[in-house]
């Protein structure tokens, strides 16, 4: 299957599974049991029938909701995507979307099945636009091998991006647990811009990548334009947008009066 693509808050991390499910899973072709709620377009949407009926409530109101982001994805990457099965499962073992999210590959073949945490005991934000973040992330990841220009989900150029589209699709504040952003400012915002970091699990290299992306926003740079015009690095991303070669040094100026106490210091 090759590694997992991880989305998780900062500190976050997955309980184990247990035998109950791993026994009811074999021979599935799926991490978790699962029973299929619907198919809409390309994503079927499925849950681990050990949720119950919160768990089935969960599914069917994903069910609702997954064509429009899936749509969105395909006009930022402007390519058409693939088939994907959502699968709602105990990732935490809270089912409160603390769990985050993973899949395997960066694209829709060895990464097309999305395991997304429970979030119906969430208290805090709303669970479904929360599981809805959770498939964003994972989702969008999966357009980025396809694509093939330069976003690579489990480096921190594509995690950055992929928690980018996740915020871009659910209302503000659904993700501030996930944020990465304070990270790279209390680490003394390092350049993550000119080199990229090959780990999806770094928070300060994830931060700094997806500050820079809300910047490009901030002026005026439409989503599918900083999407398409892709590259490795960020600051080769830069230069394709701006013709200019000084990325990181942009950044920090622009950066220089503002606090970074979430993903988007550019939004206030």
């Amino acid at each position: 299957m090759g590694p997992l693509r991880k989305l998780l808050p900062p500190g976050g991390k997955r309980k184990k599974r247990s035998s109950q499910e791993i026994r009811l899973a074999a021979g599935t072709g799926f991490d978790y049991p699962v029973t299929q709620v619907g198919v809409v377009g390309n994503v079927t949407v499925s849950y681990d029938p050990l949720l119950g009926g919160a768990g089935l409530a969960l599914a069917k109101g994903m069910l609702k909701s997954v064509s429009g982001p899936y749509t969105q994805m395909e006009a930022f990457f402007g390519i058409a995507g693939g088939s994907v099965n959502v699968v709602i499962s105990p990732l935490s073992g809270k089912n409160d979307g603390s769990g985050g999210a993973y899949h395997y590959g960066c694209n829709f073949t060895t990464g097309g099945v999305l395991y997304l945490d429970a979030t119906f005991a969430n208290r805090t934000v709303n669970p479904l636009n929360l599981e809805i973040g959770l498939y964003v992330a994972e989702l969008s990841e999966s357009f980025m091998g396809p694509q093939n220009l330069g976003w690579n989900c489990g480096y921190s150029n594509g995690e950055a991006l992929s928690r980018f589209c996740a915020e871009q699709e659910t209302p503000a504040g659904t993700l501030a647990a996930f944020a990465t952003g304070p990270a790279w400012d209390q680490a003394g915002r390092p350049d993550w811009i000119d080199k990229t970091e090959h780990t999806d699990q770094d928070p300060v290299s994830t931060g700094c990548g997806i500050v820079y992306i809300d910047w490009m926003r901030s002026l005026g740079f439409a989503i599918p334009k900083i999407v398409q015009a892709g590259e490795a690095t960020f600051s080769a991303n830069y230069q394709t947008l701006t013709g200019k070669t000084t990325a990181y040094k942009d950044l920090l100026a622009a950066l220089s009066a503002l606090a970074i106490t979430s993903d988007n210091p550019f939004s206030g």
